[in-house]
């Protein structure tokens, strides 16, 4: 009985220990799963655009039809032949992407502070370079993610450049999560 409880009491204690760093694997696969996705909406609304030699639209979308709500409930890619960030029909409407499974919240900062991104025929924004910021619920920096969109359509996610466990923004300052 006695070697029960020392090897019950030993579990603990490693539980109690490992507990805190598996938390932070969880959301590091988190941020990954949630920067993939905006990496690949992103990929969608330029290859269409080229494709289609004219302007494709990305934009937060909380019922899947129309632009709106929050970057974590969904996003919608469509083609925009107008340039007015409404799909003009069903047809227009390219994918649908639900809301992110990965929790946390998402901020799109750009030129403008427009809540959308368009993509030129030429495979370029419509001079909206900027950032996503994916913030996991605990609100931790150090999980923080940004991918980063210039005015050529090229991305790059933000990296721990002094190595304090932080990643730096496009800014260059570290990644904060109000």
């Amino acid at each position: 009985m006695l070697e029960l409880l020392v090897a019950a009491a030993l579990l603990s204690l490693l539980l109690a220990v490992a507990a805190p760093s598996l938390r932070g694997i969880i959301e590091q696969g988190r941020g990954d799963q949630a920067i993939d996705s905006l990496r690949s909406a992103v990929e969608l609304t330029r290859a269409m655009a080229i494709s289609n030699g004219g302007i494709a639209t990305l934009c937060r979308s909380r019922d899947g039809r129309t632009c709106g709500g929050n970057w974590e409930e969904g996003m919608i890619v469509f083609i925009d032949s107008d340039g007015d960030r409404v799909p003009d029909d069903a047809n227009a409407l390219v994918r649908v992407f639900r809301g992110s499974a990965a929790g946390g919240t998402i901020r799109w900062r750009s030129f403008g502070n427009r809540q959308f991104l368009q993509m030129t025929a030429m495979g370029h924004t419509r001079n909206q370079n900027g950032n996503f910021t994916w913030c996991p619920a605990s609100g931790e920096a150090r999980h923080a993610r940004q991918l980063i969109v210039n005015v050529a359509g090229r991305m790059r996610e933000a990296l721990d450049s002094d190595g304090d466990g932080i990643r730096e923004g496009s800014n260059g300052r570290p990644l904060a999560c109000d």
